[in-house]
């Protein structure tokens, strides 16, 4: 409908909404297509960045363990490091997946946001083309153009906007999936690098 010129106030207002409906589709897929580069990449340094940490941590605490077999006397607490070790293993485990599961989760949220602005796209090209087509004529007939066409053009347009919202709904579910799973996979991994980094740290000053 880019080369419709309006007639009239009513179809000059059904075609900015039109227009507008088009423009929010290439909204949504240019946010699809930047994901918030910067951000991302940032929460992908500092998760990385955790997974190395936790995984250098268990590593030097392995040459402490050489230490302390030179003492003469157990270790005390013993416990202290199989907790700090498997809190900074689950750690680096849940950093490492947390970059694999936020792709996923940003995968189903432009996916969704798409489909709605299609959606919304197609129902607004179905509200406004009786309007934008008043005292028009077909291109094939040359005669005007029938209800019958009005009907069939409209009846197309909502099948597509049904179509799109099932799409929208199954994508949305598969994001909420992925949302609280990156939601806390991040979360557990914080907690879990400060609780073994503190009973590796109590485990190290008992056996000095």
């Amino acid at each position: 409908m880019s080369d419709f010129k309006p007639q009239n106030a009513q179809q000059h207002f059904a075609l900015q909404r039109t227009s507008r409906a088009v423009e929010t589709v290439t909204a949504a897929l240019d946010a699809q297509q930047k994901d918030s580069e910067g951000t991302r990449a940032s929460n992908e340094r500092f998760y990385n960045g955790l997974a190395l940490y936790s995984g250098g941590t268990i590593a030097l605490s392995v040459t402490f363990m050489g230490y302390l077999k030179t003492l003469s006397k157990p270790p005390a607490h013993p416990h202290w490091l199989v907790t700090a070790w498997t809190c900074l293993l689950v750690c680096a485990a849940c950093s490492l997946f947390w970059t694999f599961v936020y792709g996923h989760y940003s995968y189903f949220f432009h996916e969704r946001q798409a489909a709605d602005a299609h959606k919304d796209k197609h129902e607004t090209d179905a509200e406004e083309y009786a309007t934008m087509v008043r005292g028009a004529r077909s291109i094939q007939t040359q005669a005007p153009i029938s209800q019958k066409e009005i009907d069939d053009f409209r009846s197309n347009r909502l099948e597509a906007a049904a179509l799109y919202k099932e799409r929208a709904a199954k994508a949305k579910r598969r994001q909420t999936f992925y949302l609280h799973l990156w939601t806390w996979l991040g979360r557990v991994a914080r907690i879990c690098f400060l609780v073994g980094l503190s009973f590796l740290l109590a485990f190290a000053v008992k056996n000095l």
